[in-house]
Formats: C-alpha cells, sequence, structure tokens
C-alpha cells in the first residue's frame, strides 16, 4: 500500500509539472488556476563562461503572486535557483548548455518559500548597460517623479533624494518596470536572443529549465526578463 502511494504522489507531481509548460490546459473546474506565474529580473549577469554547477541565479519580482486573492510573494521579492548543468561549446560539448533550478522566494522579512517552478520564457534586456540591480537603476531614471516630500524635503539633494527613494520605494516603479515587459503570461522559449532554445526536464521534480545555445556562449545580462511558472506557493508558519 505504501509503494503504491508513492507511484501515485509521483505520477501526480509528473502530471502537474506537464501542467507548467501548457499554462492553456491548467485551469481547474473553478476557473481557478492551478499554476501561478509572476515576472522577474535578473539581477546578476550569468553566463557558461563562468558558471559553475550550485551557483546561484537570483531574480527580483516584478509582479506579484497571489493564492486565493491572498498575496504570498510580493512584488520586489527574492527568487533563487542555482544551476545543475553548466557546458560551454568547445569544451567537450557539442553545444553551450545551461541548466537551472527554481528553489525558493525570498520575502522582504526574510521568510522563504520552497518553489516548485520553471523558467518558461525570457527576453533580452533592451538596454545592454543596466545596472547590476535594475529596480535600483529604475529609481534613478524616474528622478524627477522621485522629489521627497514632508518639511524636511529641502535639506536632501536631488541625488539623495534618488538614493533614499530606490532604498525604501522600490514597489512605487514597479507599474513602470512592467510597461516595458517583453513577455506576457502565455510566454514561451527566448526573446531576443540569437540561436538560443529553451526545453525542460519534467520527468520527476524539481522541474529543470534547460538552455541550449550553438553559440559558443550562453549568458543572461542583468536585466534580462524571466517569465515563470509554478505550483501555487504557500507561505510556511507565520
Amino acid at each position: 500500500m505504501k509503494q503504491k502511494k508513492v507511484f501515485v504522489s509521483i505520477a501526480y507531481s509528473v502530471t502537474f509539472l506537464v501542467l507548467l509548460i501548457a499554462p492553456e490546459a491548467s485551469a481547474l473546474a473553478n476557473d481557478q488556476p492551478s499554476v501561478s506565474t509572476v515576472f522577474a529580473v535578473v539581477l546578476k549577469r550569468l553566463d557558461t563562461k563562468n558558471a559553475s554547477v550550485n551557483q546561484e541565479l537570483t531574480l527580483r519580482t516584478i509582479t506579484d503572486v497571489t493564492v486565493n486573492g491572498i498575496v504570498v510573494i510580493a512584488s520586489g521579492s527574492t527568487v533563487v535557483g542555482h544551476v545543475v548543468e553548466s557546458a560551454t561549446k568547445g569544451k567537450e560539448s557539442q553545444q553551450s548548455i545551461l541548466a537551472i533550478v527554481i528553489d525558493k522566494a525570498v520575502l522582504e522579512n526574510g521568510r522563504q518559500i520552497p518553489l516548485q517552478a520553471i523558467i518558461a520564457a525570457v527576453a533580452a534586456p533592451q538596454d545592454s548597460a543596466l545596472p547590476a540591480d535594475p529596480t535600483y537603476g529604475m529609481m534613478h531614471s524616474n528622478e524627477p517623479k522621485m522629489v521627497a516630500s514632508g518639511p524636511r524635503a529641502g535639506d536632501l539633494s536631488a541625488s539623495s533624494k534618488a538614493d533614499s527613494t530606490a532604498a525604501v520605494s522600490t514597489a512605487k516603479i514597479n507599474g513602470e518596470m512592467r510597461k516595458g515587459l517583453l513577455l506576457n503570461t502565455d510566454s514561451n522559449g527566448a526573446i531576443g536572443f540569437s540561436n538560443l532554445s529553451l526545453t525542460w526536464r519534467l520527468d520527476s521534480p524539481p522541474p529543470v529549465s534547460v538552455f541550449s545555445s550553438n553559440n559558443k556562449e550562453i549568458k543572461f545580462e542583468a536585466g534580462t526578463q524571466v517569465l515563470l511558472r509554478m505550483a501555487p506557493p504557500r507561505q510556511i508558519g507565520n
């Protein structure tokens, strides 16, 4: 009986993982999505030339993840993944390969939420000169809109106002960032990248997102846009 339960659990997990790559088939009878999505951006460049197994991939979410009307992962949270395979074409490999597992979300209060997710799509940043933290950079690009208010506003220089706002009010510019999104919730694959394909290993959890290319190197600059599809996450504890 115990062995049968294990087989059923594995079959259920594999079936659910397949739903991650078929969003149009992921609706339940009550019309609530069985798969959650979130848009994020890469915070630090990742490339096959320097990547190693277990190296972290860090993303910043720019949309909320809501489950049953409750925000479980707020915009501005961190999503952490890691590299499970990396190969550069020519180094005993016929292709460049970068395989990634998404591990968890880290909320602003430090709480961690395990994730079962795939990278459904990526889009190259329109400006290759984006800083390592695109959210902070966006705050600076909107300096005229970020003037401090209150009785002490005049005590701050223009630069200080921007720095202060960028540090404490990142959420205010999420709408501006979403205006520049090159992805939508139905996106799949790689947009704006030359000769880059995206597949998934879904035979067993955790799901693995696999990028492959005939180019010598795969690289994701800071600011690369990412669409994640995941099992609806839930917070553990209070």
